[in-house]
């Protein structure tokens, strides 16, 4: 249904539609005197297949937070060699130490699989490929309960590990304002409606060529065939330390899957006080 509707598109998309380069990779040649296993000696032979070979151990450091992630959301062995036990947990202001956090991580995990990351400008974007952070929060916001948990992540010896947890209520979360509407925005079709401005850019890969960028104006019929699946109950927010500003006008919000096969981005700005969705990005393969 999306490729048909996408195909459908084509015939109505802005001049603004771009095609990405493709990079042209030389390729090297190198050729190998082989010599032939005949004209080796025994003692040649016996060197080559049964000589110990020697291990290289392979120093590891962990690259950007998100490469992490993907890899810590599905090893679970990793819970417990990559968490600083005992771990200091804050729940609502009573402090207490935890030496295991399974329980904790399945429930994030086993409740969505995708996860979001809140900006205000593309500037800020630019955060979460930055190599030189050395702290990150998990934000899991459970909007049914009210609470927000943050598993805090800090970088030593290059390897990300958790080093903390704290739990508040929604009430006290900097980023409710934002997330309290969101939750309406993909829990309610009929409040979604009226805050999805019409027509909206909508941007996506041309179904048949993954090189080329799609671009065109959508009505809001189109929009509820086009919009993804979205999580209601838990929502997943990786703060890099981008602090929110006083009185927002634009919030950028992606959604990627942790296995890196999903990745859209939503444009919202605030349009007589209420917040309004007026671009949508879709760059899942």
């Amino acid at each position: 249904m999306k490729n048909l509707l996408i195909c459908t598109l084509l015939f109505a998309l802005l001049p603004g539609c771009s095609r990405r380069q493709q990079a042209l990779v030389g390729s090297v040649s190198d050729t190998v005197a082989v010599a032939s296993l005949d004209t080796l000696a025994e003692d040649t032979l016996a060197e080559l297949f049964f000589s110990p070979v020697k291990e290289k151990k392979i120093s590891r450091r962990d690259g950007l937070f998100e490469e992490f992630l993907s890899e810590f959301v599905t090893d679970t062995t990793m819970w417990k060699c990559r968490t600083l036990f005992p771990l200091p947990y804050v729940c609502m202001g009573e402090e207490c130490v935890l030496n295991e956090v399974g329980a904790f991580l399945s429930r994030v995990f086993g409740s969505t699989d995708s996860y979001y990351t809140l900006f205000e400008s593309d500037a800020q974007m630019e955060t979460e490929r930055d190599t030189s952070l050395t702290r990150v929060g998990m934000e899991c916001i459970d909007m049914e309960n009210r609470k927000v948990c943050v598993f805090s992540f800090e970088k030593q010896d290059g390897c990300w590990h958790l080093f903390r947890m704290d739990e508040m209520s929604f009430e006290d979360y900097r980023h409710r304002e934002f997330f309290a509407f969101y939750y309406d925005f993909v829990s309610d079709s009929l409040y979604q409606s009226r805050h999805v401005n019409d027509p909206m850019t909508f941007v996506t890969l041309d179904p048949e060529d993954n090189f080329n960028v799609l671009e065109a104006n959508i009505d809001m019929e189109q929009w509820f065939a086009f919009h993804p699946m979205f999580s209601e109950k838990l929502f997943v927010n990786i703060n890099y330390g981008v602090k929110p500003s006083r009185r927002p006008k634009r919030k950028v919000l992606t959604c990627k899957s942790y296995e890196g096969n999903f990745s859209s981005t939503f444009y919202f700005r605030k349009m007589d006080g209420e917040w309004m969705l007026t671009r949508f990005e879709d760059m899942s393969n």
